[in-house]
């Protein structure tokens, strides 16, 4: 009704045919263009940039002088998600990484990882297959690898504390030749280690492995935990895609265990922690030929420091860590100062079930064919420097001493299973 009148009153209503210019159109321009300028300031503004750098790769006495670093970016497509590139410059290895996570796997149920490596190298370390391979038989291998990774995690309960990861990898990996490292080295090799060197050298071999990864995650803090539990186990299968016909099932596990120490030492602002880490690894390949030495696991300074590089490689490996934990100092209120002292032993293996003993060496010599392997020792003490309300260091170091004489790494308590995965080094 009330439109009929609008309607009706509309037809007695003069027009009004005033002329009057139009307005100009408004110049919407500018602002449209500082209204995305802004936006783009503020995200740049809330994205949280972390620098990343390797002292310990400016000088190596295989590789040569260098340099590594890299960045690490929160809150690039999200506020919580995070980018990592890191690459590595020097004289005999040359290598970049870059991954990318899509959330905080604390703060959400589901979330990806995807990731991938290239490095090459005229350097990488081959003292042979095994335990019983023959002592003073080491080469420089010149090789290349790529590797591919995905994985889609879900928490079926709150997140971050159940993991069940599915997980796939593409690797590519070539060795283009071998050196001796001193001459007569390449005499002292195994016949059989030297056959099976020939017969990797020429064309890339290509594969890809599929599994899941479960974790379970009680710590207090992630970085460095006061109490709690955390364990990681993985069940992958590798099939080659080269024609080779390779295929090998590996199992890994770790866990660790947290607990407030039972004083408190007066000299220091915490009571800090003892931990206890137990790694392995068991790998068994289908059919009767051996595993090429490209996908051997690795027990060496990137899990245990103090160990060689490459010294400790078989299908199979075991390693123990003891260790303490606490904050040693605070600087002006805004800096954590934390130490840790740790003690390790570990070994490398042709078969864990077969070969293990609780012996324990200090030397570094090789166990003749069909004897049992012992546990060798490492002890190392290490430093943190990180703002009171952030996690990630500013600085970190971890002095070693092990079979391999002295060494330095970047401080961790908690290391993954990709520790143990072989890689370009």
């Amino acid at each position: 009704m009330l439109a009929l009148v609008f309607s009706v009153a509309a037809l007695f209503v003069q027009p009004d045919t005033t002329f009057r210019p139009s307005p100009a159109p408004a110049d919407t321009s500018r602002s449209d263009v500082e209204e995305a300028l802004v936006e783009v300031v503020d995200e740049v503004r809330s994205l949280r940039v972390q620098p990343l750098f390797s002292p310990s790769s400016l000088y190596s006495p295989s590789k040569g002088f260098g340099i590594a670093g890299g960045v690490g970016v929160e809150g690039l497509l999200s506020d919580d998600d995070y980018a990592e590139l890191a690459a590595r410059l020097s004289e005999r290895l040359q290598g970049v990484y870059a991954e990318y996570l899509t959330g905080d796997p604390r703060r959400h149920r589901l979330f990806g990882l995807v990731g991938g490596a290239a490095g090459t190298t005229s350097r990488s370390r081959f003292v042979g297959h095994g335990p019983s391979s023959p002592a003073g038989a080491e080469l420089f291998l010149d090789r290349y690898a790529v590797e591919a990774e995905a994985r889609l995690g879900w928490s079926p309960g709150r997140p971050g504390r159940v993991l069940l990861e599915p997980v796939v990898r593409f690797r590519v990996d070539r060795l283009r030749g071998y050196e001796e490292v001193e001459p007569g080295d390449l005499a002292a090799v195994a016949p059989s280690d030297l056959a099976r060197l020939d017969a990797l050298r020429g064309d890339a071999r290509v594969g890809a492995e599929a599994g899941l990864i479960a974790v379970l995650d009680t710590r207090d803090l992630p970085t460095m935990p006061s109490r709690g539990v955390y364990a990681q186990g993985q069940v992958t299968r590798f099939q080659a895609l080269d024609g080779a016909g390779l295929a090998f099932t590996r199992v890994q596990a770790l866990g660790y265990v947290f607990r407030p120490a039972p004083i408190r030492l007066p000299f220091l602002p915490e009571r800090g922690a003892l931990f206890v880490r137990l790694n392995g690894v068991v790998t068994r390949e289908e059919g009767g030929d051996p595993l090429p030495w490209v996908y051997l696991p690795v027990l060496d300074g990137d899990l245990l420091v103090g160990y060689p590089r490459r010294d400790f490689v078989g299908r199979d490996a075991f390693s123990v860590t003891v260790g303490a934990r606490a904050v040693i100092a605070q600087l002006i209120g805004a800096f954590l100062i934390e130490g840790v002292a740790e003690g390790m032993a570990g070994a490398a293996y042709d078969d864990v079930f077969r070969q293990f003993t609780p012996r324990v060496r200090f030397t570094q010599g090789r166990v003749a064919e069909g004897e049992g392997v012992p546990l060798r020792p490492s002890a190392a003490v290490g430093l943190n420097l990180r703002f009171i309300d952030r996690e990630r260091p500013i600085l970190s170091a971890l002095v070693g001493v092990g079979p391999g004489g002295v060494s330095f790494a970047s401080l961790r308590l908690v290391y993954g299973l990709t520790d143990y995965r072989p890689r370009i080094r």
